[in-house]
């Protein structure tokens, strides 16, 4: 339950509509099928205040063609700490395509002045770092200028303001209830900016989308930071926050653990926590984005990327049990 943000329960009652049709070739087959298409989009456009909207994949794959498209038109700034998917895609590219940025290690930011330094022209931008959940939402306004594609995939789950002046949102329905990885990629412009090339349409993807959005649930009340306190009050010293996030959210590290055993321990208590994006693709390896910043795999381990996305628990409970197993772990070396 504080894995919702990046991990959270599949929305089956939407996802059977995907599966409702009686024919892959849809379209083909029933002539008002378009006329329905377009309609859902005009309604989804009309919730992000855009003009075109796609369909989007966050695979690599997807995410390989979309950085081959802007680096033959751009001098492309990539933020690193955004999807993993985004990130592996960036490695099968030439060392300089692109000008990597990486949270400081000190406070967590964006260097965004080196890339504007060096020239840049584009930038991809994730709404949260990923894995430390600090925000780029200040890169907004500083970005105006430039051509910029905004990862709002966890601004959506977390129903923060959007970007005003981003050309091109992306947005992950993982995160919103739906399956890996059924996204979608909205414009200011019809044409995509020359970088849309043939698609297939997803029958009842717009109309999915809207409804996940709609039906989104999270906490007025900010359940983080009486769940730090009340956990700090049992661990002390053992416990602290890599970097300041967004509400409801918390980069939380326990000294000496190492994550996945620590996540393992608390499958019974059905409490399920994440270390990363590495750990969410069942990979064995740490936050990458911690060591992208210069941690090593010890101190790495010791993340916990933790959401309370429509929590209704009690965080003095929630420390206690948290706590009861560290300590249990820290006694058996683990």
């Amino acid at each position: 339950m504080l894995d919702y943000l990046q991990n959270p329960p599949i929305k089956h009652s939407l996802m059977q509509k995907f599966i409702a049709i009686d024919s892959p070739n849809y379209f083909a087959l029933t002539p008002n099928a378009l006329q329905k298409i377009q309609q859902d989009k005009e309604a989804l456009n009309a919730l992000f205040q855009t003009k075109a909207i796609k369909p989007f994949n966050f695979s690599v794959e997807s995410f390989y063609f979309l950085l081959d498209k802007l680096s033959k038109q751009y001098k492309v700034a990539l933020i690193l700490s955004s999807h993993k998917m985004l990130y592996e895609a960036s490695l099968h590219f030439k060392k300089n395509t692109f000008i990597p940025l990486i949270p400081n290690i000190e406070d967590g930011k964006i260097p965004i002045q080196k890339a504007l330094a060096e020239g840049a022209d584009c930038f991809i931008v994730p709404y949260l770092n990923e894995d430390i959940l600090t925000s780029n939402a200040h890169l907004d306004t500083i970005l105006k200028p430039y051509f910029s594609i905004w990862d709002i995939s966890y601004a959506l789950a977390l129903k923060l303001p959007l970007p005003k002046n981003a050309n091109i949102y992306l947005a992950n329905g993982e995160n919103l209830g739906l399956i890996r990885p059924l996204g979608i990629m909205a414009s200011q412009r019809e044409d995509f900016y020359g970088l849309s090339g043939n698609y297939l349409e997803i029958e009842n993807l717009y109309a999915v989308f809207l409804s996940a959005l709609q039906t989104q649930k999270i906490s007025n009340k900010d359940y983080a930071p009486s769940f730090f306190e009340n956990l700090q009050n049992l661990l002390g010293e053992d416990s602290y926050i890599f970097y300041p996030s967004v509400a409801n959210t918390l980069s939380l590290g326990l000294k000496g653990i190492k994550a996945r055993d620590f996540i393992q321990s608390l499958i019974f208590d059905n409490i399920r926590l994440i270390n990363g994006q590495d750990c969410l693709f069942g990979f064995l390896n740490p936050s990458f984005v911690l060591q992208l910043m210069g941690y090593t795999q010890e101190r790495a381990r010791e993340l916990l990327s933790i959401s309370f996305i429509d929590f209704q628990g009690d965080t003095q409970k929630l420390a206690q049990k948290l706590a009861q197993k560290y300590l249990q772990l820290k006694l058996l070396g683990g």
